[in-house]
């Protein structure tokens, strides 16, 4: 051979040894809760975010439409969520989970921020039903029975079974958490059939768990006492079902209607049931609960929920809204107050906090 040929040969060797030497494992995130963490939000509502009061939020709309008319995309982000891509706006409820739709969720600027921050792949696998509590629906196995023998022994009718449950008849407690697994599973197991360029041979790993829920627990005044004990319950869980011991966790404290909202002791219950995980020795630098409340923005919360929060002080059949803030409120919103009123820069918002506390968590998890 040539020997200058022979030297090529090696240098791509080389070269071929080194990339496969140097391929990472897909980074897994999975994404649970209920209808806000599928995201009610249209997608025209992101361009509210251009009116934050806070200069160093509004500057964040050109990330997410950075020539002021196409929304963000990224192909170094996946998405399975029924519906499999590239991180996109699409993502959010809708009707047919086959395709996707008009609306976003946390997963929108939460895939952003992880995909800027690591080298790797990323997928995010979302799984979030609308109208579920963790008390039954979510209730992970190790928090066993609920106590109530009437909700404990029901059963899916087999006309809900067809439809929701692929006609398997099955215990109602307990029922979205091991749906969830069973999709994460699914998901995991074919990844190269839903996402080609997947590697096998760097593989995957799981690096994080996201839970966004809470509004269904209201109703329930045992679920609201026990909503702490269950959260627990379901960390260890979730751990333990993907065998990753201190798998990083970031929990989204209930932040509907914004701060003063705690007037309600419902709602407060539940709240502090999310924030209990902060105050375990456990958890600490490896799970945690963020505040969300702050981040709808206070106009759009004195206008929608204003009419029973003392801190507004408005009378709106004396003082009603007018034509200019109801003009804001068609450019900020798209659905009600129990889903932060589909407002988009909400929804940008808590997807990058989530993002940031999940790398915060993983930083130092690998520091130890």
């Amino acid at each position: 051979m040539n020997p200058k040929l022979r030297i090529l040969c090696v240098f791509v060797l080389v070269e071929v040894l080194s990339v496969v030497a140097d391929a990472k494992p897909l980074r897994v995130f999975i994404l649970a809760g209920q209808s806000n963490m599928d995201g009610q939000a249209h997608i025209r509502t992101i361009d509210f975010l251009g009116e934050d009061k806070d200069p160093t939020r509004s500057a964040l709309l050109k990330i997410f439409k950075p020539d002021g008319k196409t929304l963000m995309t990224r192909d170094d982000v996946w998405v399975a969520n029924n519906a499999n891509g590239n991180l996109q706006p699409g993502f959010g409820g809708r009707r047919d989970y086959s395709k996707l739709g008009n609306n976003i969720g946390p997963e929108y600027s939460f895939g952003y921020y992880l995909g800027e921050a690591f080298d790797e792949q990323v997928l995010l696998i979302k799984y979030a039903p609308g109208g579920q509590s963790l008390y039954v629906n979510f209730r992970p196995p190790s928090a066993g029975n609920t106590g109530n023998e009437k909700l404990d022994n029901q059963l899916l009718t087999q006309e809900a079974a067809d439809q929701w449950n692929e006609g398997q008849i099955e215990p109602v407690v307990g029922l979205q958490y091991r749906k969830m697994v069973r999709f994460v599973h699914q998901t995991l197991k074919n990844l190269k059939a839903n996402f080609p360029d997947y590697d096998e041979k760097a593989g995957y790993e799981i690096a994080g768990f996201v839970w966004f829920q809470g509004f269904n627990d209201l109703f329930d005044e045992t679920g609201r006492k026990q909503y702490g004990a269950n959260l627990v319950h379901l960390i260890h869980d979730v751990r333990a079902e993907f065998d990753v011991p201190k798998m990083p966790v970031v929990v989204g404290v209930m932040g509907v209607n914004g701060p003063h909202n705690e007037h309600n002791p419902k709602q407060k219950d539940v709240r502090n049931g999310q924030r209990f995980i902060n105050t375990l020795p456990e958890f600490q630098g490896n799970a945690k609960a963020i505040e969300t409340a702050p981040l709808l923005d206070p106009r759009v919360v004195a206008l929608t929920a204003g009419s029973w929060l003392p801190e507004y002080d408005r009378d709106f059949k004396v003082n009603p809204i007018t034509t200019e803030e109801r003009a804001m409120l068609n450019r900020a919103t798209s659905n009600k107050g129990f889903h932060y009123s589909g407002e988009g820069r909400f929804f940008i918002l808590v997807g990058k906090a989530f993002a940031e506390t999940m790398q915060q968590l993983i930083g130092l998890n690998e520091q130890n």
